[in-house]
C-alpha cells in the first residue's frame, strides 16, 4: 500500500499548524493512516502540543 498527502492535505496542515519544532530535525508530526472498507482514514498529532488534525476525505 502507498499513502500519500496531497498537496491540499499540506495546506491544511501548514493552516493547522502553531507550534514550533523542538529538536534539530525539525520533525514534530506522527502520522496515521487507517484502511477501511469505506476509505482511508488519515490523522495528524503534532508530538509537541498532541493537538490532532482530522485529513480523511469526505465519504459519500
Amino acid at each position: 500500500m502507498i499513502f500519500e498527502i496531497t498537496k491540499k492535505m499540506e495546506e491544511k496542515i501548514r493552516e493547522w499548524d502553531i507550534c514550533k519544532a523542538v529538536d534539530v530535525t525539525g520533525a514534530k508530526f506522527a502520522y496515521t493512516f487507517i484502511p477501511t472498507s469505506i476509505g482511508l482514514v488519515i490523522k495528524v498529532r503534532c508530538d509537541i502540543c498532541n493537538s490532532e488534525l482530522d485529513l480523511t476525505e469526505d465519504w459519500g
